[in-house]
C-alpha cells in the first residue's frame, strides 16, 4: 500500500508553507497569486518571484529556517505517520517547501517530493521546482511506477482542488479540512484538525 500526503493544509494549518514566510515578514504576494491563477506566470516563475521578494526584504537562510522549524504541526502528525508507515510505503507530494517536508519526514515518511530553495552564501536565489502544484499527478505516477504500485493500492490525503489530480490515481481519497471542491470527490472527509482522525479511517480501510 502507498499512502500519499499533501503537506500544506494537512501537516500544518496554513495551506501554503511559502505563505508562512510571507506572513512572518510582512511580504504581500497577492499580485503574484493572481498572475499565476490567470496563467500569466508559470510554476517556476511563481516561486522565483516569491523568493525574489524575500531577497529584496533582506531574508537569509536562517530567517526562512526559523519560520519552517518553529511552525506548529497538526496534532497527531507523528501518530498518523507511524500508523500508516507500519502498513505500507508513505510519501509527501507537495508544492510546499522541502525544508518543512524533511522535518515532518523524520516521523517516518519514506519519500519526499517538495519544492526547494537554492541559496548562495545563505541568500535565497531561486526556486527548485520538483512538484508543479497544478500537476502533482506526474510525481505520483512516477512513484507508483517505481514501486510497482497500482491504483487500488493507493491512499491519498489532500486539502484543496490542487489534489484532485492525485485523487484520480487513488483507490481511497481522504479530504482533510478541505475546500468544498475536493470534498465532493472524497471517499472520507475529516473536519477536525487532528491527524489521529486518519487512523480511524485507516483502521476501517485495513479492516481492524
Amino acid at each position: 500500500m502507498l499512502i500519499v500526503f499533501d503537506m500544506d493544509g494537512v501537516f500544518i494549518k496554513e495551506r501554503s508553507s511559502w505563505k508562512l514566510i510571507h506572513n512572518a515578514y510582512g511580504i504581500d504576494n497577492r499580485d503574484l497569486i493572481e498572475l499565476y491563477k490567470k496563467g500569466k506566470i508559470n510554476d517556476q516563475e511563481f516561486i522565483d518571484k516569491d523568493i525574489e521578494r524575500w531577497r529584496l526584504k533582506g531574508l537569509k537562510r536562517k530567517d526562512i529556517l526559523k519560520v519552517l522549524n518553529e511552525v506548529k504541526l497538526t496534532p497527531g502528525s507523528k501518530e498518523c505517520i507511524k500508523f500508516f508507515k507500519e502498513r505500507g510505503e508513505t510519501a509527501i507530494i507537495s508544492g510546499g517547501i522541502d525544508i518543512l517536508a524533511k522535518r515532518i519526514a523524520k516521523f517516518g515518511i519514506d519519500y519526499i517530493f517538495a519544492n526547494g530553495i537554492e541559496f548562495k552564501e545563505d541568500i535565497p536565489i531561486r526556486g527548485i521546482l520538483r512538484v508543479p502544484p497544478k500537476n502533482k499527478k506526474i510525481v505520483l505516477k512516477n512513484l507508483m511506477e517505481k514501486l510497482g504500485i497500482k491504483k487500488d493500492e493507493v491512499i491519498v490525503v489532500g486539502d484543496t482542488k490542487y489534489d484532485l489530480c492525485v485523487f484520480k490515481l487513488a483507490k481511497y481519497k481522504i479530504a482533510f479540512n478541505s475546500d468544498e471542491i475536493l470534498e465532493r470527490y472524497a471517499d472520507f472527509s475529516v473536519k477536525k484538525r487532528d491527524l489521529k482522525e486518519l487512523i480511524k479511517i485507516g483502521k476501517y480501510i485495513f479492516n481492524f
